[in-house]
């Protein structure tokens, strides 16, 4: 299935401004990290003034080196109200934490991957659910305008693709456009044992103790179709940010036999959980993370809750009875 190409009204609203405010999702990743990064480079060679916003945290080893590119707040009194806002890896403004009050009323264009989970913010849109990660948004349209990544974009737009298909795991229909796209990214120079050395290797010591920590609460749910794991806000607080690394848990959880989902119940503050959900196959877990106010794709989706872990657990627990019957 090949995915869509940019809305001429994108590509116009991309010329209207002379500089734009570049902004992603709460809990950044390489996708979103890396789409601001190569976009925000990319309309800076086109002559526009680009300030790239994150709310954080910084939580990923893969985008710590990035993170005094973005400023992570802004006083309203300064925003720039001549400048156009560009939305990244998520449809609407409150994803994006303290900007979403900050930015309000600016023109907006959003670009993203996910599914919509509610009214779609913005006076343009390109979304695309089929594409794989968002950088490949990017690059069609750099390559829209008829341009081609620098080498420095290249490494980005590549770096977002790894992290959200698992290093290539997770592509399915979409796999033959997204590999082509890759190979222009590869002729730039851009290496996969370089990449992959980035995102997934150089742990800490400390980041494998927090892993053990975590597989030693997996309990199975739905005779196994369900792997649930958690750590609680103590000893989640005991890890320092960057050795909390978790991505290496859903590749050891979901290689399960009889495995169709995994979940993680962090436990961050002690009224505030977030949730994070993976599947290996057919099953959609964005649709779990929408009905309780998050969003994502279909093998990888998460949302944030006020309620306290166990309380959290019997809510998502009585979500997934709604999929595999009702005997745990």
């Amino acid at each position: 299935m090949a995915l869509k190409s940019p809305p001429d009204s994108l590509l116009h609203f991309l010329r209207q401004y002379p500089g734009y405010y570049i902004v992603a999702h709460e809990e950044p990743d390489g996708d979103s990290i890396g789409s601001q990064l190569a976009f925000a480079s990319f309309l800076r060679r086109r002559g526009k003034q680009v300030i790239l916003l994150s709310p954080g945290p910084w939580q990923r080893k893969e985008i710590a080196p990035y993170r005094s590119f973005f400023l992570d707040t802004l006083p309203k009194s300064e925003v720039r109200l001549h400048f156009g806002l560009i939305v990244l890896d998520c449809s609407s403004l409150s994803r994006t934490a303290q900007f979403a009050s900050i930015l309000e009323g600016l023109d907006t264009g959003v670009i993203d991957h996910h599914q919509p989970n509610g009214i779609v913010q913005g006076i343009v849109q390109y979304i695309e659910p089929n594409a794989p990660s968002t950088t490949l948004l990017i690059q069609k349209i750099v390559e829209a305008f008829g341009d081609t990544p620098t080498p420095e974009e290249a490494r980005y737009l590549f770096l977002g693709f790894a992290t959200d298909t698992g290093f290539f795991r997770h592509l399915e229909t979409e796999a033959s456009e997204s590999l082509e796209l890759l190979s222009r990214l590869a002729v730039k120079g851009v290496t996969p044992k370089s990449i992959y050395r980035e995102t997934f290797g150089n742990y800490s010591l400390e980041s494998r103790r927090y892993l053990a920590k975590i597989l030693s609460t997996m309990e199975p749910y739905f005779q196994g179709k369900l792997l649930l794991t958690h750590i609680l806000h103590e000893e989640y607080q005991s890890f320092g940010s960057e050795h909390r690394q978790s991505d290496p848990l859903y590749q050891l959880l979901l290689s399960v036999e009889g495995c169709e989902a995994v979940a993680f119940l962090r436990e961050e503050e002690p009224k505030k959980t977030s949730v994070s959900l993976r599947s290996p196959s057919t099953l959609n877990v964005a649709a779990i993370a929408q009905k309780l106010g998050g969003g994502g794709h279909k093998n990888a989706a998460g949302y944030i809750t006020s309620l306290p872990y166990q309380e959290a657990k019997v809510e998502l627990l009585e979500q997934f009875r709604l999929l595999f019957g009702n005997n745990p």
